[in-house]
């Protein structure tokens, strides 16, 4: 068994993924393929199996635990998403496909990655990884003069579509009128607040409205084709057994047989009416004769 699974299954699928010249393999244990099949197909595909004893599997579940981690956050977020439309019940084929979009999602690169190094199955040591955790920055002092000079004269109103330009371009007008005015203008410093924070709303409902509106339409549209699904299923009755079913398709057989004979004859003689059935005579129980019952019988 171990050795058809490896043929069939492990080196088509990993032939066209190996680097170099090696693959290695991973085993949890080592009882189940201890035969020399598999160490002579191992030594023929250039695979080394790594067995590992099962004292030290512990060591290996961070493989399993930081996929498995990212695929129930994943999921949890899509089941969360559908009680958010009140879609409140999920069927077969609405786990089927958000679990289909769930594993893309969750498969990815950089989580197989990160589950290796974490089991330290990867060399520990990686210089990009460390620097690009790091933030670092020159900067050279500046008067606040030059640094006002210069944000004020990249200002360039435009409408803002994302809080996040609302809150720049805010910034930037608030230093341009403090700039050209000695004394604050605290009226028009309220006022402007009230502007932006009125427009800040007004942009936070718009875009909640706007996914709302997208999730309720999914949502819809999975309601329909749940309505138009087929519900039928086919009436569960007892079984028959082997003698039954054998005489039920005799019978069937000479019910057709009887139809071909009966529709042969009618072909050959289609003017010929058939006779109506006589009643035969009656036959006295006592003496045995015909024409008459042993009540009107002369001989008792």
């Amino acid at each position: 068994m171990a050795g058809l699974l490896m043929r069939l299954i492990f080196i088509p699928y990993t032939n066209s993924y190996i680097c170099g010249r090696f693959c290695l393999l991973i085993l949890d244990s080592y009882s189940s393929y201890l035969i020399p099949q598999f160490d002579q197909i191992c030594v023929e595909n250039n695979i080394i199996s790594l067995c590992i004893p099962s004292y030290l599997l512990h060591i290996l579940q961070s493989l399993d635990i930081e996929y498995f981690a990212v695929l129930k956050y994943i999921y949890g977020r899509f089941v969360s998403d559908l009680a958010y439309i009140e879609y409140n019940y999920i069927d077969k084929f609405d786990f089927l496909e958000d679990y289909q979009h769930t594993q893309l999602e969750a498969f990815q690169s950089n989580t197989i990655q990160n589950s290796f190094i974490a089991t330290s199955l990867v060399p520990p040591i990686d210089t990009e990884r460390i620097f690009s955790k790091l933030n670092i920055s020159l900067q050279t002092s500046t008067s606040p003069n030059s640094r006002l000079s210069s944000r004020s004269s990249q200002f360039t109103p435009k409408i803002s579509r994302t809080i996040v330009q609302l809150y720049k371009q805010t910034f930037s007008l608030k230093q341009l009128l403090k700039k050209q005015s000695n004394s604050p203008l605290i009226l028009s410093k309220i006022i402007l607040d009230q502007i932006i924070k009125s427009y800040s709303i007004a942009l936070h409902n718009t875009i909640l409205l706007a996914q709302d509106n997208t999730n309720l339409r999914a949502a819809n549209k999975k309601k329909r084709q749940k309505r138009n699904r087929s519900t039928r299923q086919i009436a569960y009755e007892s079984g028959l057994s082997v003698e039954e079913d054998l005489q039920l398709v005799g019978q069937l057989n000479q019910l057709a047989e009887d139809n071909e004979v009966v529709s042969h004859t009618h072909s050959e003689l289609p003017s010929q009416t058939n006779p109506r059935p006589t009643r035969a005579p009656s036959r006295c129980s006592g003496c045995g004769e015909i024409g008459h019952k042993i009540t009107r019988c002369k001989n008792h």
